[in-house]
């Protein structure tokens, strides 16, 4: 079981593949990364107007739903989709299993990518689509 199993079942390998789910993925990483000032408490809320507030409570919230969304679809990716070698499934295993959704991040830039891009860009997708 990994987050989100129930939800990721439901989705195919097709739409992991996708360049829409490759745009859904990039922006949840960039909410994970711009909201983590936030997180760590580099922003002062207690300092900032009250229209910030409800701005940081919304993009708060669409960043927890957004790590979620990312550590569950680079899981479902690498179960059903990764086709790298043995020892890169190793290593993506523990970096996914470790790193959480900050590994969620760097598999997502090191790994899916490319595979995404090269996927979408052959040949063979174009002829598909």
């Amino acid at each position: 079981m990994f987050p989100g199993s129930f939800f990721w079942k439901r989705i195919s390998e097709d739409w992991l593949q996708s360049r829409t789910a490759s745009v859904l993925f990039a922006l949840s990483a960039g909410m994970i990364v711009g909201m983590t000032g936030v997180w760590f408490g580099y922003v002062h809320v207690s300092e900032t107007a009250p229209i910030q507030n409800i701005f940081l409570g919304v993009a708060g919230a669409l960043s927890a739903l957004s790590i979620f969304f990312l550590w569950g679809g680079m899981w479902s990716f690498w179960l059903r989709c990764d086709t790298s070698r043995r020892t890169v499934r190793r290593l993506t295993f523990l970096l996914l299993a470790i790193g959480i959704w900050y590994g969620a991040i760097l598999y997502y830039l090191l790994i899916y990518l490319p595979g995404i891009r090269k996927r979408i860009h052959s040949p063979t997708a174009k002829e598909i689509a």
